[in-house]
């Protein structure tokens, strides 16, 4: 099975996401590289691309998938 850019996240309380390992993605704006232990809230902005917000989308869109 392929590794999903989601696997390299941690998903805090407060709707933060926490990068636990170095990882890097093509995403339609561009190849976004994140460092470990980086911190994304949900209206934080990276590389013009709201990370949690993302992550969201596409953690909703896998369980979505899932049913």
């Amino acid at each position: 099975m392929d590794k999903r850019i989601t696997d390299a996240f941690r998903r805090e309380a407060d709707g933060s996401w926490t990068c636990v390992e170095a990882a890097s993605f093509d995403h339609p704006s561009g190849r976004i590289q994140f460092t470990a232990n980086a911190v994304f809230g949900p209206e934080d902005t990276f590389m013009g691309v709201k990370v949690a917000k993302w992550l969201d989308a596409l953690t909703d869109a896998r369980r979505m998938s899932d049913v």
